[in-house]
């Protein structure tokens, strides 16, 4: 029994008892990691993602799947994948902290699932090198921690199923991958960050990067599937088989970016070719950043990323389906994007819409996209000169 206030809350279609977040806020604000059991409401729309993906994944494996949550806090997420998807066979749900798994079981029994799932209260990396010693590993495994999910990248990789498996990993330290503390993120995912305008992104790739270079140390190959940044976190999800050949494929997928604050060029180079990687910009003299290594790929499978969109046109509509139709349509943009109100700021001039933008680098032969990175910034292949020029004359016409 818990003895600390629970509230019910529903996500979806399903019911379940949390931490009443109103007792554990601070300055105004709910901090999860406050409450005696982790639940963050604002991971609501992660949430809603996983289930359509979850499905979307079933669909395509053909098959009812084992299914890990080895940090799963209220267990909203177990439930959820229980209650909103038909692709779970069998589930194990963990979590370290005692009063976590009081309150997965309460979730559980108060559905009739608790027969139905394995709930445990283990460390996660001995639970999933467990399973992986046992040869009782997944079909898939979410790991979703507070902070960093790189300590645990290792044994999840030895406890996903050598053929067809998936892997949805959760990042929530973004002042590490997003540039603020370098070093730390030197340590932690053996890449130097890029703390700028596109940082998001930036920290999308380092850490599937990090985790396709995990993965290669066990022959293994991960492809990202879908990926993301909202709110305070990353997220992506992988594909992954066991195979030295593929894996070495995925690793000629990693890179680095050189990125000039001047002109505001920036170039995604794979491999490591040290002579490309000039200190100076080749358009403008300017110095050049280096970030890296990344990932050099695309971030979106089209084909798997529109299957989702079909699940969540069936289940979720709202928000999910804008969020997820967002990510279908920039996922053939070119890689990284321009921050339109830091460039006009810098130029001194107006700032026009981001429609109008991207309608207008249409118009002249340009690829341009909206990004759900940024509202106000756009994904191009033009080069940053002709960008800044488009600006200015839209700025001093009336156009908008």
């Amino acid at each position: 029994m818990s003895t600390f206030p629970l509230r019910c809350y529903k996500e979806g279609s399903t019911v379940f008892y949390a931490p009443d977040v109103s007792l554990y806020a601070e300055k105004g604000s709910y901090v999860p990691s406050r409450a005696p059991v982790f639940y963050n409401p604002k991971m609501a729309l992660s949430r809603d993602v996983a289930v359509c993906v979850l499905q979307a994944y079933s669909k395509e494996a053909s098959r009812r799947l084992r299914v890990c949550i080895p940090m799963a806090g209220c267990g909203v997420r177990a439930l959820r994948f229980m209650l909103e998807t038909d692709g779970v066979e069998s589930i194990v749900v963990n979590d370290l902290n005692p009063a976590a798994v009081s309150l997965i079981e309460k979730n559980f029994e108060l559905h009739g699932l608790k027969g139905k799932a394995t709930i445990c209260c283990d460390d996660a990396n001995t639970l999933l090198s467990s399973s992986a010693s046992r040869g009782d590993r997944f079909d898939l495994v979410d790991l979703d921690p507070f902070g960093s999910p790189a300590p645990f990248l290792e044994s999840t990789i030895r406890a996903l199923k050598p053929k067809g498996a998936m892997l949805c990993v959760t990042a929530t330290d973004l002042p590490l991958l997003c540039g603020s503390q370098p070093k730390a993120c030197l340590r932690r995912y053996g890449s130097m960050p890029l703390k700028g305008e596109y940082c998001h992104e930036v920290a999308v790739r380092i850490l599937i990067a990090h985790a396709v270079s995990v993965a290669a140390k066990y022959d293994y190959a991960l492809q990202p599937m879908l990926s993301y940044y909202f709110g305070h976190h990353v997220r992506v999800y992988f594909k992954g088989k066991l195979g030295a050949k593929s894996a070495d494929e995925k690793l000629g997928t990693i890179g680095y970016l050189a990125h000039c604050d001047r002109c505001l060029s920036r170039k995604l180079v794979n491999g490591f070719p040290v002579s490309e990687l000039a200190r100076k910009c080749p358009s403008c003299g300017g110095e050049v950043k280096i970030a890296g290594p990344l990932w050099c790929g695309p971030l979106q499978d089209e084909v798997f990323l529109r299957e989702t969109v079909k699940i969540a046109e069936e289940k979720e509509g709202g928000r999910t389906l804008t969020f997820l139709r967002l990510l279908l349509m920039e996922a053939s943009a070119p890689p990284l994007y321009y921050n339109v109100h830091r460039i006009c700021s810098a130029a001194c001039v107006p700032c026009p819409p981001i429609k109008k933008v991207i309608e207008s680098l249409r118009e002249r032969g340009f690829s341009a996209f909206k990004t759900h990175f940024s509202p106000i910034s756009v994904k191009t292949d033009a080069p940053p000169g002709e960008l800044l020029t488009l600006l200015k004359e839209l700025s001093s016409s009336s156009k908008f």
